[in-house]
């Protein structure tokens, strides 16, 4: 589509084995999962669900396995592996889950596509979990806020 930029590396492989840190942002940013009150989250039923939809990906796709995530009121931040079984790119399996929770919710729940970074190494492993485990507690800083 004209004007629609490719976020996605070129010539990149996304069916690779490897780490991959992952941020999904709801439609205009609606806080449709829950809220945020002194630094701990409170999950809707949709919070609910998409924490539930989220875990049951290693169930629906062989070579997923899922690493630290954290859902916020308006997104999801999560780390996933896919190891030398899977044969998905990651953006089928980033389409799967979010047509599932839009389908369960009968509503167009996320904005146009998702945010990816491959983890290259231990040091970009540990800071991605950092940041999803402080996630919460820098909500007011967030720009997703």
């Amino acid at each position: 589509m004209k004007g629609r930029k490719n976020i996605r590396l070129l010539n990149y492989d996304y069916t690779a084995s490897g780490a991959y840190f992952i941020t999904l942002i709801t439609r205009l940013r609606a806080p449709l999962f829950g809220h945020i009150d002194h630094h701990l989250f409170f999950p809707s039923p949709m919070g609910h669900t998409a924490k539930q939809a989220w875990l049951a990906l290693p169930t629906r796709i062989a070579g997923l396995t899922l690493d630290s995530f954290v859902v916020m009121p308006n997104h999801l931040h999560g780390i996933i592996w896919l190891t030398g079984d899977n044969t998905v790119s990651l953006s089928t399996i980033i389409a799967l889950y979010k047509a599932g929770m839009s389908r369960m919710w009968q509503q167009s729940l996320w904005q146009r596509n998702f945010y990816e970074r491959v983890i290259r190494d231990e040091r970009e492993l540990f800071f991605a979990r950092q940041y999803i485990e402080q996630n919460p507690l820098r909500w007011t800083l967030d720009r997703y806020y």
